[in-house]
């Protein structure tokens, strides 16, 4: 926790507005996100009640993380309105995911990190071909399932995400979008990444949640933004965006959101 109040500390202290952006592309992309935010600050009401659903549910299911383990709960036993208070992503974030998914082409989409699919089910939204959804956890993926089954475009993949990845991009031509939200440690974050960046192309888009969670992922973060396929990236301290595409200049923002 106490590295978590400094990573947002020094956030706060970096952190730019949109005149510090002098890339055109970079400047339209931030003040689009920023107005879609306010055009949308309800969400989708059909899956904000499914989020209400889960925040009122005092029901427990036995877990199995194959990650990093949680910062708020000791116990293999969680409630289903605590995973949905503390691991599924604000509305505000669910919200930024679906805008980034659709600045991509959007023909295939990849989650890696279902959890009780409210993210999955923003990105969906905004698929025009599959979006492949990725959970390590059974008892989640069969929450997830519940209200994500009429969704004809989202395959849901059950499993060991070290495992699972590697089979299903093996059949894909090309990535469009990635959110990455699943194992946070260095490593696995890192493989994830390597494993897809063949798949993607000029106007993929790649987005990490929790880049500052740990040293670990700080320390991903710091080396996937330097790699040789990225062009530009965005730091919104929740969540880190990479961009694959020549923009102009190389940017590296840091940006309130």
């Amino acid at each position: 926790m106490l590295f978590h109040i400094r990573e947002y500390f020094l956030y706060f202290l970096n952190k730019e507005d949109q005149h510090s952006i002098h890339s055109p592309y970079y400047f339209n992309l931030y003040k689009d996100l920023k107005l879609y935010l306010k055009e949308n600050k309800k969400g989708m009401q059909k899956i904000e009640l499914v989020r209400k659903k889960f925040l009122a549910s005092n029901q427990e299911i036995l877990r199995i993380d194959f990650g990093a383990g949680s910062r708020w709960s000791r116990g293999n036993k969680q409630k289903i309105s605590a995973i949905a208070k503390h691991v599924s992503s604000p509305l505000k974030f669910s919200l930024i995911y679906q805008f980034l998914c659709k600045l991509s082409p959007a023909h295939t989409v990849l989650e890696l990190g279902t959890s009780l699919g409210i993210n999955t089910a923003y990105l969906s939204a905004v698929t025009k071909g599959m979006l492949y959804s990725y959970e390590g956890d059974p008892a989640l993926v069969d929450l997830a399932r519940e209200h994500l089954s009429k969704e004809s475009n989202i395959n849901l993949v059950s499993g060991n995400l070290n495992e699972t990845l590697n089979i299903s991009l093996r059949a894909l031509k090309k990535v469009d979008f990635v959110l990455i939200d699943a194992n946070h440690r260095y490593e696995p974050t890192i493989n994830y990444f390597n494993q897809i960046v063949l798949k993607l192309h000029a106007e993929s888009i790649l987005v990490i949640a929790d880049i500052h969670w740990s040293n670990q992922m700080k320390k991903a973060w710091q080396e996937l933004k330097t790699h040789s396929s990225v062009t530009g990236s965005m730091d919104f301290f929740d969540c880190g965006v990479l961009f694959f595409g020549n923009h102009g200049v190389r940017n590296d923002f840091i940006l309130e959101i």
